[in-house]
């Protein structure tokens, strides 16, 4: 066995790149609950600001959710994705995902991927809305070390939370604020580390 044995990844803008227009759902969302606040990330930000209101929160994670499920409905197979999936079981590695969307809108994507078979935990915003805790479930039910495991996001949130679980870090794309990280052009380069 190598010196990794499972993948965690994330979902929209690691694995996959939704249409979704982030900065207009979060207008929107800033509409319905009346604030200023950035909203970023933007589950965990509706979470704390709807505490006392869970009838604004599930107002707010419906406008969240339509959004999510539209661009999921636009997801296409990805022929080097799955050979690159199928590699990985086949060396045995286990597969998790872990997403700040929702599970309806994971299992859509994931089933027009064509991936869904290859994982073995997914964990969503109905789980938790912070990576850190979702990271922790992953890994358990994975049944793995966080040291032995790759972690694959795309934000400074993902980068932050793989880190203090212990976990290899890669981030997608390039991040000033994240000088030294580990970093990839595309998921299909994540086989590298396997």
């Amino acid at each position: 066995m190598g010196k990794y044995e499972a993948l965690i990844t994330d979902l929209d803008g690691t694995l996959v790149k939704t249409n979704i227009n982030w900065d207009k759902l979060r207008a929107k969302v800033r509409g319905v609950l009346k604030t200023n606040h950035p909203l970023k990330p933007l589950g965990l930000s509706v979470y704390i600001l709807t505490r006392n209101n869970p009838k604004l929160r599930e107002r707010a994670f419906k406008i969240i959710e339509k959004e999510e499920l539209e661009a999921a409905r636009k997801v296409f197979f990805d022929k080097k994705l799955y050979e690159i999936f199928t590699y990985l079981k086949f060396r045995n590695i286990k597969i998790g995902l872990v997403t700040l969307q929702s599970r309806r809108t994971a299992l859509i994507i994931l089933n027009r991927l064509g991936l869904i078979k290859f994982f073995r935990t997914i964990i969503t915003r109905d789980d938790s809305l912070d990576r850190f805790v979702q990271l922790r479930i992953a890994i358990d039910e994975l049944g793995v070390k966080p040291s032995k495991t790759v972690f694959v996001g795309d934000t400074l949130w993902d980068y932050e939370a793989g880190l203090k679980m212990g976990c290899k870090t890669v981030i997608v794309g390039s991040f000033d604020e994240l000088t030294g990280c580990d970093s990839v052009r595309s998921i299909y380069e994540i086989v590298n580390y396997f």
